[in-house]
């Protein structure tokens, strides 16, 4: 196991969904540009999941990795939780039911986010793209969304399913990213 990578990936997961929740869409645009120049890794679960079904990364280094970035979502998500029982109430705001423009929208996100993490090397330029895709109402980090669900017990058959396929959605566009970038645009030169 490989403790610099899953502490890159827990931590990067915990700054990304902590400004997520307390900061917005430019917030977390921004932390996780930062975050892909000085640290590097997939912060993101669907570049996890797209990496490892494509065989760039090892099961067993994804899953950790996966793992990392879940644990970092469940810990933000109890960090700001902690903070707003001293002043008021916080619930969970939710994500919207898994229908087809959300899994389209999640897609899309993934797709676009990963073709540009593939073909610009995992640089500040995904965390600018991610703001963007933010304000257009995709969510991209399910990790958040698990750490909410937890900290709020908020586990509905309807919340499950839009949380996690929602991620998986996004992983599949970004799976497909990864197969169009080596199958259609080859190499960058």
């Amino acid at each position: 196991m490989d403790n610099k990578r899953a502490l890159t990936e827990l931590v990067g997961s915990l700054a990304v969904v902590y400004f997520a929740v307390s900061g917005g869409a430019m917030a977390t645009g921004l932390v996780l540009a930062i975050f892909m120049i000085a640290m590097g890794g997939t912060i993101l679960p669907m570049f996890t999941l797209a990496k490892m079904a494509s065989g760039r990364d090892e099961i067993e280094d994804g899953a950790m990795d996966f793992l990392m970035q879940i644990l970092g979502g469940v810990l933000a998500y109890s960090f700001v939780w902690w903070q707003a029982s001293a002043t008021g109430d916080m619930t969970w705001a939710g994500v919207s039911e898994l229908d087809p423009n959300t899994a389209i929208a999640s897609l899309f996100a993934g797709f676009l986010m990963m073709m540009v993490y593939d073909r610009r090397g995992g640089g500040w330029e995904v965390g600018i793209l991610a703001w963007m895709v933010a304000l257009g109402g995709a969510t991209i980090s399910g990790a958040g969304d698990v750490g909410g669900m937890l900290v709020d017990s908020a586990w509905t058959g309807a919340n499950i399913l839009g949380v996690f396929g929602g991620m998986v959605c996004a992983g599949l566009g970004a799976y497909l990213a990864v197969m169009f970038g080596e199958s259609v645009l080859g190499e960058e030169e």
